[in-house]
């Protein structure tokens, strides 16, 4: 085999963007009937006023993937979407505020709406021209509004999201700055909103806002009794996230959801919904053949989009012969999709380990255990010592506790050392339970 397709081969499986939409599964059987047209997008349809929901699940499970096959279907309803991913240009997720997310909120609905007349923005570009002379000298250029086109005003939106993103020694001051006047820009940005429902092109119904990646935000506290940045903006300012005039969907953290604040997510948004992991095991740790079955027919649909100029349908070859073309044996791919729990990004990220110790196909089982193993030892080096009894306990019951005083299991699960699986019993009761990662079951600690 040429170093071109083993190229092509690592490309399809990118842990980090979305799959083609050929390459996409729908998983939905083995993760207990969630479905992200009904969990989100029918409580849009179906509502006669704005809608402000909570999205979650874990990092790398597909959340992206679903939301934008949710996109795809409410613009198929004639909603006027508006997606995007937060972390790309507009907040360090290592320092994010709620004011962070409400100027990237305004800067992508001025871009995406696009007004033929621009009195819709006086509002706006009257409130960012007032305050324009306190942000100068803090901004990485001066925000200039005289005698400018209605697209190039709405660029200078861009300045202050840049800065934020980029300028740590700043950043603070202009959130203190703009944070004063939030009030005045929300009601400016709706007064925007409100406007733009009237004129939305192509007869749209309504407007919707999909805010991706807010659950990469890291968690921080200035000391160890006050509140994280979290609470600062789920908690303290979500009335300002729903704020917005329009459908809203937000990405929040999954160790937020499964914390003492939960109930107080529910009363102040409409609803929170969480995305499982796919079931490779059943509660009583034998396979999950179904969940096998859809993890195989990703590498499948991601093989057959492999192409090589003098030999076009190569993929699709490959593919139809997997267990011994692409793999040495179906044990060894099977074995390979089961150490990842469920969790698609590992599983991507542990195919293309394995081609980089693969000269040619088929990839050996030696390949796929030195993955393994180096997959392994990222979980090797995340758990603390007295979290080793913890996990061997949730291994046990399934179960994980939700003690106020202690929040191991809430970092366990964000750093997905737990997972979270579901599905329905044959009396359709919705079964949630819990286990370790199964690369986490095979560290020596484990059984020690």
């Amino acid at each position: 085999m040429s170093e071109e397709l083993m190229t092509e081969i690592y490309n399809v499986f990118d842990p980090f963007d979305p799959p083609p939409k050929a390459a996409y599964v729908n998983c939905e059987e083995v993760r207990g009937r969630w479905d992200v047209l009904r969990e989100l997008g029918r409580k849009i349809t179906r509502s006669k006023g704005t809608t402000c929901q909570l999205y979650t699940g874990h990092r790398g499970v597909g959340k992206s993937t679903e939301l934008l096959k949710l996109k795809k279907w409410l613009i198929s309803q004639n909603y006027f979407v508006v997606y995007f991913a937060a972390n790309d240009e507009d907040i360090d997720p290592g320092d994010t505020k709620y004011i962070d997310i409400l100027l990237a909120c305004t800067k992508h609905l001025i871009q995406e709406i696009k007004l033929a007349d621009e009195n819709p923005l006086k509002g706006l570009t009257d409130w960012l021209e007032k305050r324009s002379e306190s942000l100068k000298d803090l901004l990485l250029t001066p925000l200039t509004l005289d005698g400018l086109s209605l697209e190039q005003k709405v660029s200078e939106f861009t300045k202050i999201t840049a800065t934020l993103k980029t300028q740590p020694d700043n950043r603070q001051e202009i959130r203190d700055k703009i944070s004063q006047n939030a009030p005045t820009l929300l009601q400016a940005l709706n007064e925007f909103i409100a406007v733009a429902k009237k004129s939305l092109p192509d007869n749209r119904k309504d407007l919707v806002l999909i805010v991706d990646n807010l659950d990469r935000i890291s968690e921080k506290k200035t000391a160890a009794d006050d509140p994280s940045n979290y609470d600062e903006i789920f908690l303290k300012h979500h009335e300002q996230l729903r704020g917005l005039d329009c459908h809203l969907i937000y990405t929040v953290p999954i160790s937020i959801v499964y914390s003492e604040r939960c109930t107080e997510l529910q009363n102040n948004f409409d609803e929170t919904s969480v995305l499982p992991m796919v079931m490779l095991r059943n509660k009583d740790d034998s396979i999950n053949e179904k969940g096998l079955e859809k993890f195989r027919a990703m590498i499948i649909k991601r093989i057959e989009e492999v192409t090589l100029k003098d030999q076009p349908h190569i993929g699709q070859d490959l593919a139809q012969d997997l267990d011994s073309k692409v793999f040495v044996s179906p044990e060894v791919l099977d074995h390979l999709c089961l150490m990842s729990g469920g969790h698609l990004r590992l599983l991507m990220k542990m195919i293309r380990k394995a081609i980089d110790w693969t000269d040619d196909l088929p990839i050996t089982k030696q390949a796929v255990n030195i993955a393994i193993e180096e997959a392994k030892n990222d979980y090797r080096n995340t758990i603390f010592d007295a979290q080793w009894a913890l996990l061997q306990d949730v291994a046990a019951t399934k179960q994980i506790l939700n003690n106020k005083s202690d929040h191991q299991y809430q970092r366990l699960l964000a750093s997905r050392c737990i997972l979270q699986y579901r599905y329905y019993d044959e009396n359709d009761k919705l079964q949630l339970w819990y286990d370790v990662h199964p690369l986490v079951k095979d560290l020596e600690k484990f059984s020690s």
